[in-house]
């Protein structure tokens, strides 16, 4: 981090992320906030096509509007590990999901939508 921080326009830029990111309150408006600022993030992303699985823990759950966030280790040629909200298509799959649930879980690339979900067993 402090690497980063030794360039002025670095600084800059991380001063205003951070400015704009207290201001925004909606979790879909901060991820797109997210890869307008993480180039690199979204290039090799956009690259990713097809289907990829991947593991994570849920932390929040809109089953109306079918969104789910899921903070996932890295996926295979798709995505480092983060926490990102995702659409649920279709949405009924996200039925009975908590906070804190383990899943397994099949992300179309293209769509960036969740498309299979299996509820693993919890951590003893």
């Amino acid at each position: 981090m402090s690497a980063m921080l030794a360039h002025p326009a670095k600084v800059s830029v991380v001063v205003a992320f951070a400015a704009a990111w207290g201001a925004i309150s909606d979790e879909r408006d901060r991820h797109v906030a997210w890869l307008l600022c993480a180039p690199s993030a979204l290039a090799q992303e956009s690259e990713a096509r097809g289907v990829f699985h991947g593991v994570g823990v849920v932390t929040a759950v809109d089953g109306a509007k079918g969104w789910l966030t899921l903070d996932h280790e890295a996926i295979d040629g798709f995505m480092a590990a983060m926490e990102m909200m995702y659409r649920v298509d279709p949405p009924r799959l996200a039925a009975g999901l908590r906070i804190g649930d383990r899943v397994a879980f099949d992300i179309d690339a293209a769509r960036y939508a969740v498309v299979a979900i299996k509820l693993l067993p919890r951590a003893r």
